[in-house]
């Protein structure tokens, strides 16, 4: 009987060790990588900086102020060395998993720079995780992580953000 009960033990700690390892996501492999800079920040201190207008950090990324008030947590991570940024691109593939994640907005307009946004779980209105990467032709990889209750029009801001920064066409007539 004690040998039942030792065998059903390892076996289950055997199958919550195989859980825990399995619930470890993309970004937390990117952000795990030598020579990747990662810097996290919780809610009180997102609400800090926007209270504060302290957001020096948050104005290179496209996220209106308003998505900002939702967020519970948000990780930012930058790569810059290509062997670097090859690596986390490869990791990143796994965001292309439709079953775990969908896409939401995908640009590559511009030839130097790709962004694509994710939400996590995949397929609904509202979705806990939005996950911004842009890739700058291989030399750069930023990947943005926000944490909360997000909604599609959300995402509308921020597309409508992006579309903010692009350069605007001018079109001239000759007479």
């Amino acid at each position: 009987m004690n040998r039942l009960k030792l065998i059903f033990l390892v076996s289950i700690l055997a199958v919550v060790n195989l859980g825990v390892h399995a619930q470890s996501s993309p970004i937390d492999k990117v952000a795990e990588l030598d020579d990747v800079y990662s810097y996290y920040m919780p809610a009180f201190m997102i609400k800090g900086m926007v209270n504060m207008g302290g957001m020096d950090i948050l104005k290179a990324t496209p996220i209106p102020t308003g998505m900002l008030k939702k967020v519970t947590s948000m990780q930012f991570i930058m790569a810059s060395k290509k062997k670097v940024v090859k690596k986390a691109q490869k990791i990143l593939k796994d965001l292309d998993d439709t079953r775990k994640y969908s896409v939401l907005f995908r640009s590559s307009a511009n030839k130097e720079e790709k962004i694509v946004i994710y939400s996590y779980p995949a397929n609904r209105d509202t979705f806990s995780e939005a996950i911004l990467v842009v890739n700058e032709h291989d030399r750069q990889l930023i990947v943005l992580q926000l944490l909360g209750e997000f909604s599609m029009e959300d995402v509308e801001d921020i597309k409508d953000e992006l579309r903010d920064d692009e350069p605007e066409t001018t079109v001239t007539s000759i007479e």
